[in-house]
C-alpha cells in the first residue's frame, strides 16, 4: 500500500538576497523537524520526474 505523499509550500533561499515562495516533497518529519527535496519545473534538472498524469500541475522534477 502506498504512502501518504505530502506536498508543501516552502521559502527557498536562492541567493544572500532572493527567497522565493516553492513546492517542495517531504521526505521525513519526525518530533517537529522536516526534511523536504524542492520541486522544479525546469526539466533539464536532474532527478525524479513527476508527471501531469501522475497528479502534478506541470511536468516536474
Amino acid at each position: 500500500m502506498p504512502k501518504e505523499v505530502c506536498v508543501i509550500i516552502v521559502r527557498m533561499q536562492f541567493n544572500t538576497e532572493d527567497l522565493k515562495i516553492r513546492p517542495a516533497l517531504v521526505l521525513f518529519e519526525e518530533l517537529g523537524n522536516v526534511v523536504a527535496a524542492g520541486i522544479t519545473t525546469n526539466m533539464q534538472m536532474k532527478g525524479i520526474r513527476i508527471l501531469v498524469d501522475e497528479g502534478a500541475a506541470q511536468e516536474s522534477i
